[in-house]
């Protein structure tokens, strides 16, 4: 596998609730076209969700519409939530294939206000990064301020986020240095004519119905986006498709017929930015695969605006074993209100040093070529289920872990238990720290040589209370801020010992049911962080 295919979807929702069918929304194959392969992720970008203080604290207990809608469509298809972030009414969720999952590396999610001078979260932007088979990429979902006449605003509110908005991870700490940056959203650029000489609504709705083959030149022209990246005022480090769809706002709600109070404009966008030689024998891309918006979608004065990319990853490929050069430093990033410096020789030097670290395992003949290469190394840990029923409340449940050479256990790694089924990363049932469980090391034979082995045990009243079947997942988290995804179990069967018929399970079948942990209601609270259950709240409980 060379390249990872991403679907990307921005939508100003204007606080209504998921009221039309969303399949089409993310193009999922019909029975006209069965064969269409699916995304390896779905990122999920929604501005104006309704926010008001009493549906925030029920969303921090449950899902919020938006995201059951969209899980009863895509969990269905083994897709999961590997992160999602709120801030007021922005949302931002991304969905991975099952498979992907223990490939996710250092995930983390930030926000950034703009609304009244940083104080106010109803504008602003939220992301999502992490590494992917070897590639950084940040997913950003913004709003920025409204009104045509307050462009200075929203170019301030760009360079803001640019230059506040920062990760944990050194390397990528600033949005702008990661291999692959999507910067979706309500960016509110309208269309702008100089004065004097500006059309009214009516006028620039008439042009649009005598536009053919879907060329937009003459009043794209005048679109304050591509004004400012020109100018380098704002997203010049950006590139966008070409736009072949009307403007996106704004409707009259329930109907396809532009409201004559705004002039048309394409304020919602989807913007992409590639480092292509970021490494030795590799050149990243991001190639469009189809950008478009969904007309009849009338719930909002918005229209959803959709795109899909194919991009290259470096799965196969690491930096020559002989020529170790140091990464190249990463230019300056130039803006109006703010310059980013570039990468420090430090970072530089740590980047290097974890390459390096990395290649200590391979063996000496590839090491004497120039030419061959490995295998980036990727810390993995895989669980060995020495039982496959876990007896709830009888006894410890024991099994081991085979980690990888370079895995190194941090005091704050965990494990979760998980519903087999389970539709999120964050919806654990229970965890235990791995210091808690962890047994001393152990090196059978059958082991293969450069990995180790540690059994781990957890005691009675660990969390799984309910018969069921459950998945461990292992987590790697040298932070509280930033955690790897290094190993997902197969799943097993927790049950009584002396099965009573109101508990007993009566499932033939092999595909593991779901059980009410991932419903939305909590069965079992033991273990839970109830931190979490507020991680919401700590972003803005303001009304818009």
């Amino acid at each position: 596998m060379d390249n990872l295919r991403l679907y990307f979807v921005t939508w100003n929702v204007a606080t209504k609730a998921p009221s039309q069918d969303i399949n089409a929304l993310l193009d999922f194959p019909s029975q006209f076209n069965k064969n269409k392969p699916l995304p390896d992720f779905f990122i999920l970008g929604l501005q104006e969700v309704k926010s008001q203080p009493q549906n925030m604290v029920m969303d921090s207990l449950f899902s919020d519409p938006w995201t059951s809608a969209f899980n009863k469509v895509l969990c269905r298809q083994e897709y999961v939530i590997a992160k999602s972030i709120r801030l007021q009414g922005l949302l931002l969720l991304v969905y991975t294939q099952l498979k992907h999952i223990t490939h996710l590396r250092d995930i983390e999610a930030q926000y950034t206000k703009t609304g009244l001078g940083g104080m106010w979260g109803n504008k602003g932007a939220i992301s999502i990064r992490f590494n992917i088979y070897g590639c950084s990429v940040c997913f950003v979902n913004c709003h920025l301020t409204a009104h045509e006449h307050l462009l200075a605003d929203r170019v301030n509110d760009y360079n803001t986020i640019i230059k506040y908005h920062n990760y944990h991870v050194q390397e990528t700490s600033n949005i702008l240095y990661h291999d692959y940056v999507f910067w979706i959203g309500d960016l509110n650029f309208r269309t702008d004519h100089p004065t004097g000489s500006s059309p009214t609504s009516e006028e620039i709705v008439t042009s649009l119905k005598k536009v053919e083959k879907d060329v937009y030149t003459n009043i794209l022209r005048h679109d304050q986006l591509l004004a400012v990246m020109e100018s380098e005022e704002a997203f010049a480090e950006f590139s966008e498709p070409d736009i072949k769809f009307p403007p996106t706002y704004k409707f009259n709600i329930g109907t396809d017929e532009y409201d004559i109070k705004r002039k048309p404009s394409w304020t919602d966008r989807i913007l992409y930015k590639v480092i292509a030689n970021n490494y030795e024998n590799i050149t990243l891309r991001a190639d469009l695969i189809s950008y478009n918006h969904i007309p009849f979608y009338t719930l909002s004065d918005h229209k959803p605006v959709v795109a899909q990319f194919n991009i290259k990853i470096r799965h196969g490929f690491i930096r020559s074993l002989i020529e170790r050069e140091s990464p190249k430093p990463r230019a300056t990033i130039r803006m109006r209100s703010a310059v980013i410096a570039p990468m420090s020789q430090t970072i530089q030097d740590t980047a290097e040093k974890t390459v390096t670290d990395g290649l200590d395992a391979v063996s000496a003949d590839i090491c004497e070529s120039t030419e061959t290469f490995a295998n980036y190394t990727e810390k993995t840990i895989k669980f060995v289920l020495n039982n496959q029923k876990w007896y709830i409340g009888d006894s410890e449940y024991r099994m081991e872990c085979i980690l990888s050479q370079d895995v190194e256990i941090h005091p704050n790694d965990w494990i979760g238990i998980y519903d087999a089924s389970f539709q999120n990363l964050d919806d654990y049932i229970a965890y235990e720290y791995m210091a808690k469980v962890h047994r001393p090391e152990i090196q059978p034979v059958h082991v293969a040589p450069g990995t180790r082995v540690v059994i781990l045990s957890f005691p009675v009243g660990s969390g799984v209370r309910i018969p069921g079947f459950y998945r461990f997942i292992y987590f790697s988290q040298p932070n509280s801020d930033v955690r790897s995804v290094l190993g997902v179990s197969t799943p097993f069967e927790a049950s009584f010992k002396t099965e009573d018929p109101q508990w007993a399970s009566t499932s033939t079948n092999p595909t593991p049911k779901p059980t009410s942990a991932t419903s939305d209601v909590f069965t079992d609270f033991t273990g839970l962080d109830v931190a979490n259950l507020s991680r919401h709240f700590s972003h803005d409980l303001s009304i818009d």
